[in-house]
């Protein structure tokens, strides 16, 4: 026969209770400190760093393209003192290029097709109201100097110096004018510039002659084409020392006072983009406007100044250009 269990007392049944009750308690205590440590831990408290991985933000967006002002045909006789500056070699340095189209003066970019940023160079000048111009690659004096397949050679026919010619304006969005890099072989022949002027034409585009060499007849094809045109008359910073570029910015401007406009060209060295930025604004105190590039294209298609007046400042590495 089976023994008949005991049941429990009251006493004993008491303390059950309170054993459950404690222990529903200590469950409810865990429960509340382990929420408190997750919600600690997910916030930053001092001295400690958290160790996040997030996804790098994204660059924030270009704002709208600037509209500038084009003046009228009376505006531009009459409106004194005027210079333009371009920078060349762009495309190859992003953090530069950024630096030259933040710049708060209408500074011209200068953008070399085949480079790893020239498109995001031409968008972002483009964006922030800077005039984008194809640096055209063209065969240089020295024949030493390698030549990429963008460079225009005076050994190509014109099919091939053309559909060149386009690949690299192709190449460069928002392009509104084209000037030379290097290009003292090429620029010191007729009839590969008069191809040149040609394509220039049926594009509307304008195009500024670096001025390599005295021997140059890009400006003169540019005018027998009908293209807006004018050649450079400074280079700023043929040596890279802060002290040179002051004395060049200084020339330009005197070339602007002297002769009505002054158009110098420059390059994305950081001595060049510190003189500028502390330089730009004292144009003004000395009576010269810094312009858009066309600005004074138009001016001088208007009077039509002799190239007596603009010297010659050296061979093909005058300009600071890099092979």
């Amino acid at each position: 026969m089976a023994r008949k269990r005991k049941r429990p007392t009251a006493a004993q049944r008491r303390k059950r209770y309170v054993a459950a009750g404690w222990v529903g308690v200590g469950l409810l205590a865990g429960l509340l400190l382990g929420a408190g440590l997750l919600i600690w831990q997910g916030e930053p408290q001092p001295g400690r760093t958290m160790s996040v991985h997030m996804a790098p933000a994204p660059e924030a967006a270009d704002p709208p393209p600037v509209r500038p002002h084009r003046p009228s045909g009376d505006e531009l006789l009459e409106g004194g003192p005027r210079a333009a500056i371009i920078i060349d070699d762009l495309g190859n340095n992003w953090g530069r290029a950024r630096t030259v189209s933040e710049l708060p003066f209408p500074v011209a970019v200068a953008v070399l097709p085949n480079t790893p940023f020239a498109e995001r160079t031409a968008r972002r000048a483009h964006a922030h109201g800077k005039e984008v111009l194809a640096h055209m690659p063209m065969q240089p004096g020295d024949a030493s100097i390698p030549l990429g397949p963008a460079f225009l050679r005076a050994d190509m026919g014109r099919g091939e110096l053309l559909t060149t010619l386009r690949a690299n304006l192709a190449a460069i969005p928002h392009v509104e004018g084209m000037n030379n890099h290097m290009g003292s072989a090429l620029t010191a022949r007729d009839e590969p510039m008069r191809w040149v002027m040609q394509a220039l034409r049926r594009r509307g585009l304008f195009f500024i002659d670096s001025r390599t060499t005295a021997a140059s007849r890009g400006l003169d094809q540019a005018r027998s084409a009908g293209i807006p045109a004018a050649q450079r008359d400074i280079f700023l910073d043929h040596h890279t020392d802060q002290a040179y570029v002051r004395r060049q910015f200084r020339k330009l401007l005197k070339e602007a006072r002297q002769h009505g406009t002054a158009i110098g060209i420059g390059h994305p060295y950081p001595s060049t983009l510190k003189v500028l930025r502390e330089m730009l604004p004292e144009a003004r105190e000395q009576g010269v406007r810094i312009v858009p590039v066309r600005e004074v294209v138009a001016v001088r298609g208007r009077t039509r100044p002799g190239a007596s007046r603009l010297a010659y400042h050296g061979p093909d590495n005058e300009e600071g250009e890099q092979p």
